[in-house]
């Protein structure tokens, strides 16, 4: 996988903006009130009579440069097996719920997992007989210490475990009392994360295993909703990325280089990942009756609908900046964005967009990453104008304050509508 430091410094507030929290984001400044005046781009400066534009009945009225979720050429689970385990210390009340939510995934096909994985070559699934240890968890344990505890039961012929196969997935449903660390950085379970999955080599084979804290409360959800959630995540993941840490096995785990950004500010690049943040990442379908998550679709996304699917139904909308230049970051990676040196502007166009029929205009905004992380902000904004419907075109203008370390500043544009958001991001490089 890529080396993901490098972009701290732009993205780990944006998290916080995509989740629909709060966000501690400065106004644009300078902001003019164009009223119906139009604009072209002259030096950089926004003047009159520009091409703004107009409302189109072809949806969605531009081409969409949407990111797409990436193979590194390693396998999937085509026909994934899920193996649940439960510990001697948990609730069997509450892990009967478990089971019941897992057949579910297997009777609702139609409707839920093959929709979020059949694009990905992965079909439907199957839930293996619960593997009920009598053993307890562990009140402390780490990834580590779990990859060796698991290799131990497979590699000992317990007839309580089936054997891995090509496509098998442990998952691991550790009870409430335990608290799961991942090192290098990765924080505690049910504050840093909700769950996760990876790999361990089995007798020279790749074995895939899920992890699912028990946590009170997580993104929102409480209860066997948040065990729900995450479950959904970590297994569509499983099945399309079986094996993330071998680089020579690693499958659908990035976005496309000329989008890159977008894995790092969304947290991941992994099919769940790229839509977790989202304020209606998670529902509530009624033949499921327990809440899972919509998972990135790259057909959706190039298409100009809604990426994260199932869609809710409704109109999808977005702002595009039109990003054609190549930037370095770091020296490290080349992705497309805008060159524009410190202290310098530039003027970008951002195309609005959307698939059906939104009714009214909606608002734009544009955010800065570092403003995101509570830093010391790198880029300052102004628009000619800040809302528009299907077929118009906006333009942004952006100062770069001041340089990361990197030498590439993150921003996002922020879509609204009533309730209805969504978020585009781009890159800045000096």
């Amino acid at each position: 996988m890529r080396n993901i430091s490098i972009f701290l410094s732009l993205v780990i507030g944006a998290a916080a903006f995509a989740c629909g929290g709060d966000t501690q984001d400065q106004p644009d400044t300078g902001d003019p009130d164009a009223g119906d005046q139009d604009a072209i781009v002259q030096d950089d400066v926004v003047t009159d009579d520009a091409d703004h534009g107009s409302v189109s009945t072809t949806y969605p009225a531009f081409k969409v440069d949407a990111p797409q979720v990436v193979s590194f050429g390693g396998p999937i689970l085509a026909t994934p097996k899920v193996v649940p385990v439960y510990f001697g210390n948990d609730q069997t009340t509450f892990t009967d719920q478990i089971t019941a939510f897992l057949g579910k995934l297997t009777t609702t096909t139609a409707t839920y997992w093959l929709p979020a994985v059949q694009e990905y070559s992965v079909g439907a699934l199957t839930i293996a007989t619960p593997v009920q240890l009598t053993e307890s968890a562990a009140a402390s344990i780490s990834d580590t210490q779990i990859q060796t505890w698991l290799s131990n039961k497979l590699t000992t012929n317990d007839p309580a475990w089936p054997a891995p196969d090509a496509n098998t997935v442990y998952a691991l449903f550790y009870p409430t009392g335990t608290t799961i660390s991942l090192g290098q950085g990765g924080g505690s379970s049910c504050s840093s994360f909700g769950g996760y999955h990876s790999n361990i080599t089995v007798n020279q084979k790749d074995v895939s295993y899920a992890v699912m804290p028990r946590c009170a409360k997580f993104g929102g959800l409480t209860g066997i909703d948040a065990v729900t959630a995450t479950t959904s995540h970590e297994l569509i993941e499983a099945s399309t990325d079986p094996y993330p840490q071998d680089q020579n096995n690693a499958a659908y785990g990035q976005v496309d280089d000329n989008h890159i950004i977008w894995e790092f500010v969304l947290g991941g690049g992994e099919t769940g990942d790229m839509c977790a943040q989202n304020i209606d990442s998670f529902f509530k379908p009624s033949d499921i009756g327990n809440y899972v998550q919509r998972n990135w679709s790259n057909k959706a996304a190039a298409a100009g609908h809604n990426p994260c699917q199932p869609s809710a139904g409704l109109p999808y909308f977005n702002s595009m900046p039109v990003l054609n230049e190549k930037v370095s970051v770091a020296g490290q990676l080349t992705t497309k964005g805008v060159t524009i040196p410190v202290g310098s502007s530039k003027t970008i166009e951002v195309d609005l967009f959307s698939d059906a029929n939104t009714g009214a205009a909606w608002t734009v905004t544009a955010l800065d990453g570092a403003t995101l992380q509570q830093q010391p902000a790198e880029l300052s904004f102004s628009w000619d104008r800040t809302s528009g419907k299907n077929g118009e075109k906006l333009y942004l203008t952006i100062k770069v304050l001041k340089a990361s370390q990197y030498g590439a500043e993150g921003f996002l544009i922020e879509s609204t509508l009533g309730t209805q958001s969504s978020v585009w991001v781009g890159l800045v490089g000096n």
